[in-house]
């Protein structure tokens, strides 16, 4: 009986070949994460800070001499709100300051806020129609995430 063998050479450089890659394209791809988590948090802040298309009234609040919401002299300021459907209008500017980027690890990201209010302006309540800002948001930065994560792979895999 004939033998018959085969010889791999250069098997270990293409092991090393193919770990390189590997880890090249993870490494485009948390970068693809974190652009698109840190331009998600932009556009929400963005469309929030807009000025709403709503019904315009005044209220009171308490102000210090530094602007910060406490106790202090009393002043009038017109807002107007955002219309039914579009995102929050900003009043004081507390929704657009919590929303938050947090990186929870190599590919994973998160944007959001803590705001108890920030999910009844998404959703809406029974009272209130929605004034999405979130689920907009991502809709729209979805296709440049997918185009990022094909780029990475691209990229690295020529």
């Amino acid at each position: 009986m004939s033998k018959i063998s085969v010889e791999l050479v250069g098997e270990k450089k293409l092991q090393q070949a193919l770990a390189q890659a590997a880890a090249d394209v993870k490494s485009a791809a948390e970068v693809a994460v974190v652009a698109t988590a840190l331009d998600l948090r932009a556009n929400i802040v963005q469309e929030i800070s807009k000025p709403g298309r709503g019904r315009t009234y005044t209220h009171f609040f308490y102000t210090t001499e530094s602007g910060k919401l406490a106790q202090g002299r009393k002043r009038n300021k017109p807002h107007t709100a955002s219309a039914e459907g579009d995102p929050p209008a900003t009043d004081t500017g507390r929704l657009k300051n919590n929303i938050y980027f947090e990186r929870l690890g190599a590919l994973t990201a998160a944007v959001g806020s803590d705001l108890v209010y920030a999910t009844y302006l998404e959703y809406g309540t029974s009272k209130m129609a929605a004034r999405p800002f979130f689920r907009p948001a991502v809709e729209k930065i979805r296709p440049i995430f997918m185009k990022r994560i094909e780029k990475a792979l691209g990229d690295e895999l020529r």
